[in-house]
């Protein structure tokens, strides 16, 4: 007996994060590079990771601390996707760097909705991005 059922089934899906706390932000202009090798392939990024500059590729990366309260050293230009973004693999198995546009460099963000900020983060945003 053949199939008749059309119905279009989700495995799983997932709501948008709302990571803003003001409705007076600003987006880098220009937007950003994320380096495809520092993530997992196939990743999904969500809105609210905190990302930071390597300054000797100029390409973005999660925010990660080796000395915890410490800002790293060859590190800059901290700042938040609002945006998720889903590494697609190329044919070789892996991640291309992906452009993101939707970057906060300045606002106010919810403290809870973020992923993986931390006290050196915050001091570096200190004055263009309020934490509450």
């Amino acid at each position: 007996m053949p199939n008749n059922d059309l119905t279009i089934r989700r495995h799983s899906a997932e709501a948008a994060r709302e990571i803003k706390a003001s409705a007076h932000y600003t987006y880098i202009t220009n937007g950003i590079t994320l380096d495809g090798s520092k993530f997992a392939v196939g990743e999904l990024v969500k809105e609210g990771q905190c990302l930071v500059k390597d300054d000797a590729t100029g390409l973005y990366h999660k925010y990660t601390e080796t000395t915890a309260g410490t800002f790293e050293p060859g590190k800059s230009d901290p700042v938040i996707l609002d945006e998720s973004i889903k590494f697609v693999p190329k044919d070789n198995g892996t991640n291309p760097n992906v452009t993101a546009g939707q970057v906060l460099v300045h606002g106010a963000v919810y403290n809870g909705m973020l992923i993986g900020v931390t006290n050196a983060f915050k001091s570096k945003l200190a004055g263009a991005i309020r934490f509450v």
